[in-house]
Order: C-alpha cells, then structure tokens, then sequence
C-alpha cells in the first residue's frame, strides 16, 4: 500500500454509527495478555493523535484547514473510544496499571536493544528498571489487596520480580 497514490475518503465514512462504537470487549480472562496491551497501546496513540491535531489546530489560522482538521480530530475521537470500549467493565484499575506496565516494560526494552547510542541505551536501561519495579510493585498490591497473582494477567510472558528496597526498607 503506497500512502501517496490513495484517494481519500470521504468525511462521511470516517464517522462510525452508534453500534460500531460499542464493540463487545475483550474477556480479561480468556483474551491473550498481549491483546489487553496492544489495546492500551492503540488507545494511548490515538489519545496522543487527538491531543497533537487540537494544538496543531490552534496554531493554525486558516479556517479550512482548521475544519479539516476538526472533521478528521472527530473521527480519531470516535476510533479512540471504540478502543476504549474493548475494556471491559470488570477490568480494575490496578488490573488495567499492571497491563500498561507490562506495556512499558516490552516496549522500553524493545527500544533498549535496537538504540546505537550508548548514553540513550543507559537510559533506557534505567528506565527498564524502573519500569520493573513498577510492575514487581503493583503485583504486590494486586496480591495483598485481591490475593490474585499478577503473573496470570501478564500471561507468565513478563517476569515479575522483586524490585529493589524502598527508603522505607
């Protein structure tokens, strides 16, 4: 698929109907782990979309292009809350804390083996650490509040250990 010889498509079909905004959402406990944060992912990029094309559209001071931007900020809003509905509604907030951790951690990884430049990988190193003992500690919690194991919501694919001592240890 080459983005430059696409035609666009017209305003009216970037707009979803009331049904297709409501998917039916994924089951916390049947679903793969990497689906629940694959979803966060895609949520937090549309978010970020959205919030970019609003300041972009204030800087802007053409009017066309402003509505333009507006039609197309409308249909990213409407794809951000379709993702948002396949969480379901049982899904905790802590549940939801240890998937986005679970998130950071591959993707800080990830970023960690590919980067060329020492300093930037140091970083990112650190930020893997911190990114663990985020996650080792929200285990923590999920188990001392619920007695669930978080290693079952992670799918065993991230490992979750104990992170380094606290100023209160």
């Amino acid at each position: 698929m080459n983005p430059f010889t696409l035609q666009p498509a017209s305003s009216a079909r970037l707009f979803l109907n009331w049904e297709k905004l409501w998917p039916r959402p994924y089951d916390k406990r049947e679903a793969d782990p990497y689906t629940r944060t694959r979803v966060i992912l895609m949520n937090g990029t549309e978010f970020e979309n959205v919030w970019f094309s609003h300041q972009f559209s204030r800087s802007v001071g053409d009017n066309e292009l402003r509505r333009q931007l507006a039609l197309l900020r409308r249909s990213e809003q409407q794809q951000q809350k379709l993702l948002t509905h396949l969480k379901p509604a049982d899904e905790t907030a802590l549940e939801h804390t240890i998937g986005y951790e679970q998130l950071a951690v591959d993707l800080t990884a990830h970023l960690a083996q590919r980067v060329s430049s020492p300093d930037i990988k140091g970083a990112l190193d650190f930020a893997l650490l911190e990114d663990f003992d985020h996650l080792y500690r929200y285990a923590d919690y999920l188990d001392a509040a619920t007695g669930e194991k978080a290693e079952d919501l992670v799918g065993r694919y991230t490992e979750i250990m104990p992170g380094r001592p606290t100023i209160a240890h």
